[in-house]
């Protein structure tokens, strides 16, 4: 390698003073060589931050090559040499011993030289995956807006966040435990609120720890309303178990788990049901040592079956217009107990009905969900929706006799235009065979609007045979 590097060394030194004695220009831009950082670090797998190759950018306006003050073998740079700005890439192998390091010598044919550090982790040091403390600052501030994630480990770059009614807010902060960052946390702002955080990559690996701060507001802590979910692919969630006392102060909890071979990447969900009443801080997916059970996920061992609860076209609405707008003429006929749907103020155009009148609140009753029988479940809502003309944009589902949608009785729906179908969905959790929804405007003036398409159905869980 020596020698390799010593002919290319001589090479562009020949070039570089060829191309001097043609250029005589005092205005010229001074030869440098830059590399950004004094020291460049990867883990023992030999990956970066981030989880990829480990890259140097070099900056410079003439040619250079790399000296390394001492062979090592335990890595390899693409390339050793070249001309201007452009990446080094370093291929590390993966230590299992102490932790090491090389100092590199990037030099211009004229000698000006950059020194940086080339260091590895040692075989010890615990790989992370991911961790985030959530960053410093927010107030109440709703997941969806916060921009002040603070994620990093080798298996974060493609990490995303989703959360209904979940807030980071720095109210609270976290205490008491190794590693507690203080500053946000996550607050679970109503009942049965959910916050997700995954495709993080696991890079072949099958063991890990989860581990996370959390606390409750409460006297004390329950883990049957905080509740971890794991999925492989953010649609079917298994319910993971974990240990933690029942005080209701900041404490950390430790989930050490083994999944099965072929799964590249984790999501992973946090419930609260009680509005208000749990946080969550300081969550880290690394390495595991050996402990821990194999994740069984649900999907591997059940079946699921969706149970329509009733799928409504309005088919037999008989009016004299089958497009939007449409008007109110004296043929429209009220709608009144049809196929188990009742309301106010509530006529037929031709496949659809229209809800309100300009001066009058209407609203349309589904049936009770009859199918749901002797039990109770989440039934997912569709339908489409559309506003007359200029009227209010805004309309409501209401949850009568049992259940709820997003921990209230009802959800308000902002239509985006008038007078063109928009579809919305929502979930009733904890639907009952007496539950029923009701379509409806928010304000008796000037809140027309159109209903079509109603479909509810829920999931049933069956073990595979």
């Amino acid at each position: 390698m020596k020698n390799i590097r010593t002919y290319l060394y001589s090479v562009l030194l020949l070039c570089a003073g060829t191309l001097a004695a043609c250029n005589d220009d005092p205005e010229t831009e001074p030869a440098y060589v830059e590399t950004g950082a004094p020291t460049f670090t990867a883990n023992k797998r030999g990956l970066a931050a981030d989880g990829e190759t480990l890259h140097i950018d070099v900056k410079s306006n003439t040619y250079w090559i790399i000296r390394q003050q001492e062979a090592d073998d335990w890595f390899t740079l693409s390339p050793q040499a070249g001309s201007g700005s452009q990446e080094v890439a370093v291929t590390i192998a993966a230590n299992t011993g102490q932790e090491r390091s090389a100092t590199l010598v990037f030099e211009t044919e004229h000698g000006q030289m950059q020194r940086i550090t080339l260091r590895q982790e040692g075989h010890g040091n615990t790989i992370r995956f991911f961790n985030d403390d959530f960053g410093t600052g927010a107030s109440a501030l709703p997941v969806v807006q916060f921009e002040g994630w603070n994620r990093n480990g080798i298996g974060s770059l493609r990490c995303q966040y989703w959360g209904n009614d979940v807030n980071a807010d720095s109210g609270q902060a976290s205490s008491g435990y190794v590693g507690a960052s203080g500053g946000n946390g996550i607050v679970f702002a109503v009942d049965s609120a959910n916050f997700i955080l995954g495709g993080i990559a696991l890079k072949g690996d099958i063991n890990f720890n989860l581990s996370f701060g959390c606390m409750t507001s409460q006297a004390a802590f329950d883990p049957a309303q905080f509740q971890v979910f794991f999925s492989k692919d953010r649609v079917n969630w298994t319910p993971i178990a974990y240990d933690r006392s029942s005080g209701a102060g900041w404490e950390a909890v430790s989930i050490p788990f083994y999944l099965p071979e072929g799964i590249d990447q984790l999501y992973i969900r946090f419930l609260g049901r009680k509005a208000g009443a749990y946080r969550l801080d300081d969550v880290t997916l690394a390495e595991g040592d050996g402990r821990g059970e194999t994740i069984t996920f649900v999907e591997d061992i059940v079946e699921y079956e969706e149970i329509p609860v009733f799928n409504e076209a309005f088919d037999w609405c008989v009016g004299p217009n089958s497009t939007l707008p449409g008007n109110d003429g004296s043929n429209m006929t009220t709608v009144s107990n049809r196929n188990g749907w009742e309301g106010n103020l509530v006529y037929m155009h031709s496949g659809f009905p229209k809800i309100g009148t300009s001066s009058g609140l209407g609203y349309l009753t589904s049936p009770a969900m009859a199918a749901v029988g002797e039990k109770r479940v989440d039934v997912t809502v569709t339908f489409n929706v559309a506003i007359m003309g200029s009227d209010r944009s805004d309309m409501q589902l209401i949850v009568l006799n049992s259940g709820s949608v997003e921990g209230s009785e009802s959800k308000t729906f902002t239509i985006e235009s008038d007078n063109y179908w928009e579809t919305r969905s929502c979930v009733v959790n904890g639907a009952t065979k007496e539950t029923r929804i009701r379509f409806s405007a928010i304000r008796a003036k000037g809140n027309r609007f159109y209903i079509d398409n109603v479909k509810a159905s829920f999931t049933e869980v069956k073990e595979k045979p």
